[in-house]
């Protein structure tokens, strides 16, 4: 065996084969590292409180009916057959009957900066109206208890729907709701 600079060309082949395999164990290892952070990534967990709340909120036609979690639930009422425009006499009557159909306690519109505009229930504290409005603009997601928060546009104005109701599963207004404020608005204003 010939000597190339002090050192053995055996060990110089050992020694490029050992790093060859460590740098080819280390790519592996990266490979399998990355392939279990992207299954965790694409793996859905199920959060109950929203698997329930999904459940709860489609109408079911029986009585004490169990979902697949075994939690027995009532079912949503269906919006009443209810013409909340014509035979109305002005558009509080209107967001009244709005309410009625849908199982609501109160319905307010009001302005994007707090104002109110028509409700189903008397006069609604400004405070309350400014507050729901300001919480509506900072995030429209927002979902304070008992209360729905939609936004709509009306003849170029922002507005805020303010949905009072007792049922916490609510969490988002129908668009079925959406559309026939819009009409109400249409008609009234």
């Amino acid at each position: 065996m010939s000597i190339v600079s002090g050192i053995d060309s055996t060990l110089l082949i050992l020694g490029t084969g050992i790093t060859v395999a460590i740098c080819i164990a280390a790519g592996l290892a990266i490979k399998k590292i990355r392939a279990t952070a992207k299954a965790n990534h694409d793996k859905i967990t199920a959060d109950q409180i929203r698997i329930l709340r999904c459940v709860q909120k489609i109408p079911i036609d029986t009585k004490g009916e169990s979902n697949y979690h075994g939690t027995v639930i009532a079912s949503t009422p269906r919006p009443k057959d209810t013409d909340c425009i014509h035979g109305r006499s002005n558009i509080s009557e209107s967001l009244r009957a709005l309410a009625e159909k849908y199982f609501l306690d109160e319905i307010t519109l009001a302005t994007a900066d707090g104002l109110l505009l028509a409700s189903s229930h008397g006069t609604p504290a400004a405070d309350d109206i400014a507050r729901n409005c300001e919480i509506y603009n900072s995030n429209p997601r927002a979902r304070p208890p008992g209360i729905i928060l939609f936004g709509m546009e009306h003849k170029g104005s922002s507005l805020v729907g303010v949905v009072k109701t007792k049922d916490p599963f609510i969490q988002e207004p129908g668009q079925e709701l959406i559309c026939e404020t819009i009409d109400i608005l249409n008609w009234w204003i």
